[in-house]
């Protein structure tokens, strides 16, 4: 008895090349520069730094809080997870969101390489005027009638 033909899913290719063609109207009409060309500009820039501080600007603008690279990656895929619940799609949702999660994750590791890699670069370099400043007695301020409120920073 033969065997029942069995469902195969088209390829990865098939899939992306179908999906081009059939957004082919909708790209055609975008204005926006690849999402990931100026990337490369950044690697440039870090090649071309030549100190930590300089090294950790170039890293903080692409994989920072905020406006970076990174953030705006996980900005992206939180956008994708709404758009495929707008569009009965929950677990494909679901999945965007994940991996928006774990991209944020991945950025708060990368900000504790950052912090300890500066750490461990002001550690070793000689700071005579900063180390004397940190290490000097702090001077107190005769008590006032009023307690003085302080900043949380």
């Amino acid at each position: 008895m033969p065997l029942p033909p069995r469902e195969t899913r088209p390829s990865a290719e098939d899939l992306h090349r179908w999906a081009a063609h059939d957004a082919r109207p909708f790209t055609e009409s975008l204005t926006l520069a690849d999402a990931g060309h100026g990337v490369p500009a950044w690697s440039d820039k870090l090649h071309e730094a030549r100190t930590a501080a300089e090294f950790q600007a170039v890293t903080s603008a692409v994989l920072g809080d905020g406006h970076s690279a990174l953030g705006e990656l996980h900005l992206f895929l939180e956008a994708a997870a709404d758009w495929c619940e707008r569009h009965q799609e929950p677990r494909i949702a679901d999945r965007y969101r994940r991996h928006a999660q774990e991209l944020s994750e991945l950025g708060d590791q990368l900000a504790y390489v950052g912090e300890d890699h500066l750490a461990g670069i002001y550690r070793r370099t000689n700071r005579p005027a900063a180390v004397r400043a940190a290490s000097a007695p702090a001077v107190v301020p005769a008590a006032s009638a009023s307690p003085v409120r302080r900043s949380s920073r």
